[in-house]
């Protein structure tokens, strides 16, 4: 795999931003509380083709250093998140590929007592390792992923069992220097109107419409979508949840519609000894390369106790794109990934997790098979949050 459109506007997350910000100076002015949830992770591995490439492995040592942290500050009826997240990643074998990762994600949420009021924003700057294995396969040395988002939504109560929901989003990607090796960018609006009523304690069902376009400027290619969407939630017991979602797709690309559907299949187990979760799901997605894709994806994560400390861990993901439309196809058409390992809980919040993984991807247009293993160790450290008085 080898490895965008410059001067991309960020007005619309910087407006959300700077209204996030406004919102955080009034809140101090008017007292309450912050609180501060840090946490500080550190990983040692080694991976023996960090490329992901069919011939020519490139092996490397790798060390990553996280740190994460969630600002809320809670009133009423209002709360106000932040979560700032910076990751170091390093590779002393392959020096490159060396990172610094960032991202600042914004939310302020308002209660009345028949309706709320959300507003988003964010800003994410990863390098292609970390964003392009499962969907462009592009892993370009010296270039990076930049994403800018923002958020609005609306929801009103009808009813004690009625509720309507409508949102829209914005997402802007750029890869500054990207375009050599065909990652072009894309902006993508979408919107949504939902309509969730409570059949009982224990189920919900919604039905919605929603609507988004593809626009990729360099290139002008354009895509629209529309359709339908069905969605039931059930709770079993206390231990066992599940969800279905279901829609129809009316998407138009370069002047031609097709009709098609998506759905999501998600189920969960939780309990003090046992965790699973598992999702299978189809969905249109917008590609780094500047089209619309269709996007098949599963996932499994579980967590079983084998002791007070101990839990054996296991997480598979597998991924297919297909094309929309016709021409060439150059997205990664297959993608899987595994771990095994166990956490050990140190302490209250501490956790070393030892883990060892696989990875296959089938290279776009020759369709050759590049794969690879991996291992690691990481340690995570979660302090009790913070709380801060004014």
């Amino acid at each position: 795999m080898t490895g965008a459109y410059a001067g991309a506007s960020h007005a619309p997350v910087g407006l959300a931003l700077a209204a996030l910000a406004a919102l955080a100076l009034w809140g101090r002015a008017t007292a309450a509380q912050w609180s501060v949830e840090p946490q500080l992770a550190l990983l040692v591995g080694y991976n023996s083709n960090v490329l992901l490439v069919p011939s020519g492995e490139q092996a490397s040592e790798q060390t990553f250093l996280d740190l994460d942290a969630i600002l809320k500050h809670v009133t009423e009826r209002t709360e106000l998140d932040l979560h700032p997240h910076v990751e170091l990643q390093r590779f002393p074998s392959y020096a490159a590929l060396n990172a610094n990762n960032g991202s600042l994600q914004g939310s302020i949420t308002t209660h009345q007592e028949r309706s709320s009021f959300a507003l988003t924003g964010g800003y994410e700057s990863v390098s292609t390792f970390t964003s392009e294995p499962s969907s462009t396969g592009i892993i370009a040395v010296g270039t990076r992923r930049e994403t800018s988002s923002a958020g609005l939504a609306l929801g009103g109560d009808f009813s004690e069992r009625q509720h309507l929901d409508l949102q829209g989003n914005f997402v802007n990607v750029v890869y500054p220097g990207g375009e050599p090796h065909g990652l072009v960018g894309y902006r993508y609006p979408s919107v949504s109107l939902s309509d969730t009523f409570s059949l009982s304690e224990r189920s919900t069902l919604t039905v919605g419409a929603v609507a988004d376009q593809l626009k990729v400027p360099l290139t002008g290619y354009e895509a629209r979508d529309q359709g339908l969407r069905l969605a039931m939630k059930h709770t079993f017991s206390a231990q066992y949840s599940g969800s279905v979602a279901v829609g129809g797709t009316n998407t138009t690309v370069a002047g031609v519609t097709q009709h098609g559907y998506v759905w999501d299949l998600h189920g969960t187990r939780n309990s003090l000894l046992t965790q699973w979760d598992i999702d299978y799901s189809q969905s249109l997605q917008p590609s780094g390369r500047g089209y619309l894709v269709r996007r098949d994806a599963a996932t499994l994560s579980a967590a079983q106790s084998v002791s007070p400390r101990f839990y054996a861990t296991v997480s598979l993901q597998f991924v297919r794109n297909r094309e929309v439309a016709g021409g060439p196809f150059l997205d990664v058409p297959r993608y899987f990934t595994g771990d095994a390992g166990f956490d050990w809980h140190v302490g209250e919040h501490i956790v070393v997790s030892v883990t060892g993984g696989y990875t296959e991807v089938e290279e776009a247009g020759t369709y050759q098979l590049a794969q690879g293993w991996h291992t690691s160790v990481n340690m995570r450290w979660t302090p009790v949050p913070v709380s801060v008085s004014r």
